[in-house]
């Protein structure tokens, strides 16, 4: 069966076999998009070998890993840790209440820095994997010398209660020294423990 070229081709097909010099550099063309197309295999080909040498890897790690005591000794001390951190989280009769706290708390570091310090709180939400628990958010901002800040910091850290600083930034570009960061404090709950079922 003889297949023929469409009429719209026929004078850019005429003009390619006139021309050796367009026949050489379509040529050319086509090479280079080979050796392309044979690089970016050979790149693939490269990175699915590692990808299972280190699924190898880790499966002889984990093993070697399997008969060994160190894993009851992590999980012991992962309970222990548990423990000393559950002990940390105060106990409130209500969300407000645990919010009304947190916020007195955070209020007084923030009035005790004589700066331009602002204390917006977020509404409480419980924990997913303890619904007992209610998280308490709040962002503290504001413009003050970087080693203020974090005076600012370590007081805030060194509460009693279980309290963490999951967002930070702080500035210091000359005149611009501003700071951000959320703070959050964890509060028990023991009536949403009893409706959990906890």
């Amino acid at each position: 069966m003889k297949r023929t070229v469409p009429q719209s081709l026929r004078p850019l097909l005429g003009e390619i076999r006139s021309n050796p010099r367009l026949q050489a550099g379509l040529a050319l063309i086509a090479l280079l998009f080979l050796g392309w197309f044979f690089l970016v295999l050979g790149d693939l080909r490269e990175a699915q070998v590692q990808h299972l040498e280190q699924a190898r890897q880790r499966y002889v790690q984990v093993r070697q890993l399997s008969g060994q005591q160190v894993w009851f000794e992590r999980a012991s001390e992962a309970e222990q840790l548990a423990r000393a951190l559950d002990a940390e989280i105060p106990t409130a009769a209500s969300p407000g209440l645990a919010q009304a706290s947190f916020q007195g708390w955070l209020k007084e570091i923030v009035d005790s820095q004589g700066a331009p310090v602002r204390l917006e709180m977020h509404q409480p939400t419980r924990v997913e994997t303890d619904p007992g628990i209610v998280r308490i958010s709040a962002t503290i901002a504001g413009g003050m010398e970087p080693q203020r800040t974090w005076q600012m910091i370590h007081r805030i850290e060194a509460s009693a209660a279980l309290v963490a600083i999951p967002v930070l930034t702080v500035r210091s570009d000359g005149s611009n020294k501003t700071f951000s960061l959320a703070v959050q404090g964890f509060y028990r709950i023991p009536v949403l423990d009893r409706e959990s079922g906890t």
